[in-house]
């Protein structure tokens, strides 16, 4: 095992190991076994199909957002999905991201730049769209935050953060419509802006903007757009019932859930845990109370929301893993492969 994959996993289990700490450092466990005995087996269904369901959806917006050179074609993404985020629940430093960039570059031939470009871009667009689920919840709520006096997030600190977010997000939309206009204009602007970042790190920069920019032909179709913009409202739509399925309490609504699902997906977005192990539980257990729910109902409901899809889609991904006859080797070596054709086709 090589050092650097022996420190991401030594970072990954610490943590781990320090979100569940936070997660359960307060816990009762009569009180969260009696909790979690009480969940809706029917909630825990829905939970499960919205797992797959999102996982789906993002195959799809994919499937739109990839371009249509010649050579490649756009078969089985749903399953490349499925075997990414099943990588990313076992495996540290996300690397079910790597291994789907791999597989769409080897699978359907698709090139290292569109491979990898069109995986960063679909982030780019979920934080867009992750930054919305935080900030409409705090303007349409101002409340939030003022009941909870345990979180260390106050309704002041909340609303800035809120500002902070939808400034950015709407620096990001504008950015994305002048480019579907103004290209040429755009990418000049962006060749200008890296004079001024030091020359160490200039050319991976520009390399992740080339990538970044192979993937963008679907911006200058406004029914794309428009098809990737519900898409993503879909997959969020997906996560918000997720929590209103599992906590069923009348005055919980889908800001809440949403405003939760923001918290969930911060804790989510820190790399090294696999499987978002106590990450994803620290974060979402302060959005769940910031939200007013009791810190009992909280813990029983944020386990629930992350085993739930995590025994879904694991073993989903297993399936289309034996399926298609994927082996770590096979994604570790193409790896290898795809950066140095990535770095090549650069130069």
């Amino acid at each position: 095992m090589k050092l650097s994959r022996f420190v991401q996993w030594l970072l990954g289990t610490c943590l781990a190991a320090a979100g569940l700490l936070i997660f359960f450092r307060s816990v009762d466990p009569h009180r969260l076994v009696l909790q979690l005995s009480h969940a809706s087996p029917w909630g825990i269904a829905a939970c499960a199909g919205l797992a797959v369901m999102s996982i789906w959806l993002r195959a799809i917006r994919w499937k739109v957002m990839l371009p249509e050179p010649p050579l490649s074609h756009k078969k089985q993404l749903f399953p490349l999905v499925m075997i990414a985020f099943m990588i990313n629940n076992i495996l540290p430093a996300r690397m079910g991201e790597a291994a789907r960039a791999v597989l769409l570059w080897r699978r359907n031939k698709y090139s290292a730049a569109v491979s990898i470009g069109s995986l960063i871009l679909e982030r780019g667009i979920d934080v867009l769209a992750l930054s919305a689920c935080f900030f409409a919840p705090v303007f349409l709520m101002p409340g939030m935050g003022s009941g909870d006096r345990s979180s260390i997030y106050t309704a002041v600190t909340l609303h800035t953060a809120a500002i902070l977010l939808a400034v950015l997000a709407a620096c990001g939309i504008g950015l994305i419509a002048a480019y579907s206009v103004f290209p040429r204009a755009v990418g000049t602007m962006f060749g200008r802006a890296l004079t001024i970042v030091p020359e160490s790190i200039r050319p991976k920069i520009e390399r992740v903007g080339r990538d970044v920019a192979s993937t963008l032909d679907w911006l200058f179709s406004w029914k794309k757009v428009v098809v990737v913009a519900a898409l993503s409202a879909g997959i969020l739509a997906c996560y918000a019932l997720s929590v209103l399925a599992l906590i069923q309490e009348k005055n919980f609504g889908i800001l809440q859930a949403l405003f939760a699902q923001a918290f969930a997906a911060l804790g989510a977005a820190i790399p090294l845990a696999p499987g978002y192990v106590g990450t994803l539980h620290a974060f979402m257990l302060e959005g769940l109370a910031l939200c007013g729910v009791g810190r009992d109902k909280a813990q029983a409901i944020t386990i629930l929301y992350h085993a739930v899809p995590y025994i879904t889609i694991t073993a989903l991904g297993l399936y289309y893993f034996f399926k298609l006859n994927v082996t770590f080797k096979d994604i570790s070596e193409a790896e290898k492969k795809i950066e140095k054709e990535d770095q090549g086709a650069h130069e």
